[in-house]
């Protein structure tokens, strides 16, 4: 048995996919050039405890808890939360702030059951006094495997 949530476990015909614009965020061009470059070794990948109140969304509009569909998955991933099988969101620093922009539901879970820190894959090294258990860099060859590509 996986620990993945339900979700994760579905399989979906791909000619069954569609863009729906309710479920859809913003794409974060920033996002995409730190993973590259996290990939090929440019940009060191660290763990860290980050303060939930510190984690913002790169698009602020973009409200899945606001969909039915959304909704459902949200609360599958805040029941396995309580079950203390946890995602571990990937963030980078703007500042004090650490942008959430791909795993939004992670983070709508985490704001239903507000805890004081969330796990984070922070790209970049996680700067301020408020993140807890920073680890790493890790290893090049885990990058792939902790920011789920390949």
């Amino acid at each position: 048995m996986t620990d993945l949530p339900p979700f994760e476990r579905v399989r979906v015909p791909t000619d069954s996919l569609h863009f729906h614009p309710d479920l859809t965020p913003k794409h974060d061009e920033l996002l995409t050039r730190l993973m590259e470059d996290a990939l090929v070794g440019d940009v060191p990948v660290y763990f860290a405890a980050v303060p939930l109140s510190l984690c913002i969304p790169f698009d602020p509009d973009y409200r899945p808890d606001l969909h039915p569909v959304g909704a459902k998955v949200i609360e599958a991933v805040s029941a396995a939360w309580r079950q203390g099988k946890f995602n571990r969101l990937i963030v980078y620093s703007r500042g004090i702030w650490f942008v959430v922009s791909d795993d939004y539901i992670p983070l709508f879970a985490a704001l239903r059951g507000q805890p004081d820190y969330i796990p984070c894959w922070v790209l970049g090294e996680p700067k301020g006094d408020l993140v807890k258990d920073v680890q790493g860099p890790i290893e090049q060859g885990e990058v792939a495997k902790a920011l789920g590509i390949g």
